[in-house]
């Protein structure tokens, strides 16, 4: 052995245990996705809205994204300059009344703690509201 390949061995041990750190959870999605026969689970994510209910104030794919963006607009609003518009909370509560399988479901999977249940009354378990102020339903 010569004195390079003494100073080369080193460096071989670091590439291959970069490459196994970087490839091992690629290769445990790859082994979990082939032993779960290719499927990808079919259930919603979510609990949907009740079926009486077929608008939102606006569509599923920008409220996935932006749902804060509009309730801090309703909150200015009506605590700021004391408009109280058209959609209030109660209105969310109307088309999704679990937040454990709603709200909560969610925020966990994102880790996010909003602190909207702080001060609005929005309980765990489903409690439906019986009517809506706007007309969204």
């Amino acid at each position: 052995m010569n004195d390079r390949d003494t100073r080369d061995s080193p460096i071989k041990v670091l590439v291959v245990l970069a490459a196994v750190v970087i490839l091992l959870p690629l290769t445990y999605s790859l082994v979990t996705y082939v032993f779960a026969g290719g499927s990808v689970d079919s259930e919603p994510f979510l609990e949907p809205p009740e079926a009486r209910f077929k608008y939102c104030v606006k569509d599923a794919e920008w409220m996935r994204f932006h749902h804060w963006e509009l309730l801090k607009e309703i909150r200015n609003d009506v605590v700021r300059d004391g408009n109280v518009g058209e959609t209030t909370f109660d209105d969310c509560r109307a088309c999704h009344p679990n937040r454990e399988q709603f709200c909560n479901k969610c925020h966990d999977a994102v880790n996010a703690r909003p602190d909207c249940f702080g001060c609005h009354y929005y309980p765990e378990s489903p409690e439906p509201v019986t009517e809506m102020r706007g007309e969204h339903g």
